[in-house]
Protein backbone atom coordinates (compact mmCIF):
# COMPACT_ATOMS: atom_id res chain seq x y z
CA UNK A 1 0.00 0.00 0.00
CA UNK A 2 1.02 3.41 -0.01
CA UNK A 3 0.70 3.97 3.75
CA UNK A 4 4.66 4.63 4.37
CA UNK A 5 5.28 0.96 4.39
CA UNK A 6 8.31 0.76 2.21
CA UNK A 7 9.17 -1.82 0.43
CA UNK A 8 6.91 -4.38 2.16
CA UNK A 9 4.12 -6.20 0.48
CA UNK A 10 1.17 -6.00 0.96
CA UNK A 11 -0.60 -9.37 2.03
CA UNK A 12 -3.82 -8.20 3.08
CA UNK A 13 -6.73 -9.80 1.71
CA UNK A 14 -8.42 -6.51 1.05
CA UNK A 15 -5.45 -5.99 -1.29
CA UNK A 16 -5.14 -9.77 -2.54
CA UNK A 17 -8.83 -10.33 -3.34
CA UNK A 18 -10.71 -6.93 -3.51
CA UNK A 19 -7.83 -4.01 -4.84
CA UNK A 20 -6.34 -6.79 -7.77
CA UNK A 21 -7.80 -7.58 -10.12
CA UNK A 22 -7.26 -11.35 -10.97
CA UNK A 23 -6.81 -11.66 -7.44
CA UNK A 24 -10.66 -10.92 -7.16
CA UNK A 25 -11.44 -13.31 -10.36
CA UNK A 26 -9.63 -16.02 -8.41
CA UNK A 27 -11.09 -15.86 -4.95
CA UNK A 28 -14.08 -14.74 -6.96
CA UNK A 29 -14.08 -18.39 -8.54
CA UNK A 30 -12.74 -20.13 -5.72
CA UNK A 31 -16.30 -19.39 -3.64
CA UNK A 32 -18.04 -20.40 -6.51
CA UNK A 33 -16.94 -23.71 -6.70
CA UNK A 34 -16.87 -24.38 -2.58
CA UNK A 35 -20.82 -25.26 -2.16
CA UNK A 36 -20.54 -24.51 1.40
CA UNK A 37 -18.89 -21.02 -0.02
CA UNK A 38 -21.13 -20.24 -3.30
CA UNK A 39 -23.82 -18.29 -1.25
CA UNK A 40 -20.68 -15.94 0.12
CA UNK A 41 -19.27 -15.30 -3.12
CA UNK A 42 -23.16 -14.06 -4.53
CA UNK A 43 -23.86 -12.15 -1.42
CA UNK A 44 -20.19 -10.37 -2.76
CA UNK A 45 -21.32 -9.84 -6.04
CA UNK A 46 -24.64 -8.39 -5.50
CA UNK A 47 -23.54 -6.19 -2.42
CA UNK A 48 -21.34 -4.53 -5.01
CA UNK A 49 -23.77 -4.41 -7.20
CA UNK A 50 -26.45 -2.82 -5.01
CA UNK A 51 -23.43 -0.17 -4.70
CA UNK A 52 -23.91 0.92 -8.10
CA UNK A 53 -27.57 1.15 -8.07
CA UNK A 54 -29.60 4.00 -7.76
CA UNK A 55 -30.96 6.23 -4.38
CA UNK A 56 -34.19 5.37 -5.56
CA UNK A 57 -33.51 1.67 -6.21
CA UNK A 58 -31.65 1.26 -2.72
CA UNK A 59 -34.77 0.09 -0.66
CA UNK A 60 -36.08 -2.36 -2.58
CA UNK A 61 -32.45 -3.92 -3.48
CA UNK A 62 -31.53 -3.91 0.42
CA UNK A 63 -35.01 -5.58 1.00
CA UNK A 64 -33.80 -8.12 -1.81
CA UNK A 65 -30.69 -8.57 -0.23
CA UNK A 66 -32.12 -9.25 3.17
CA UNK A 67 -34.31 -11.81 1.76
CA UNK A 68 -32.13 -13.93 -0.13
CA UNK A 69 -28.89 -13.92 2.44
CA UNK A 70 -30.09 -13.26 5.41
CA UNK A 71 -33.29 -15.15 5.93
CA UNK A 72 -32.60 -17.82 7.95
CA UNK A 73 -33.61 -20.98 5.75
CA UNK A 74 -33.28 -19.37 2.16
CA UNK A 75 -31.03 -21.16 -0.24
CA UNK A 76 -28.11 -18.87 -0.26
CA UNK A 77 -29.12 -17.70 3.75
CA UNK A 78 -25.36 -16.43 4.98
CA UNK A 79 -25.37 -17.94 8.58
CA UNK A 80 -21.90 -17.33 8.98
CA UNK A 81 -22.39 -13.28 9.28
CA UNK A 82 -23.27 -12.07 12.92
CA UNK A 83 -26.55 -10.30 13.46
CA UNK A 84 -25.08 -7.03 13.91
CA UNK A 85 -24.18 -7.70 10.51
CA UNK A 86 -27.74 -8.54 9.18
CA UNK A 87 -29.75 -6.45 11.13
CA UNK A 88 -31.14 -3.29 9.66
CA UNK A 89 -30.12 0.30 9.73
CA UNK A 90 -30.86 2.37 13.03
CA UNK A 91 -34.00 4.14 12.00
CA UNK A 92 -35.54 1.29 10.04
CA UNK A 93 -38.86 -0.12 10.60
CA UNK A 94 -38.74 -3.99 9.85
Amino acid sequence: GQDGGGAEEDVSFRWQCVEQPIGKLLFRRFLEREPGLAAAGALWAELEAYECCEEAEREAAAAALRGRFFTPGGAEHCGFLSPAATAPPTGEDT
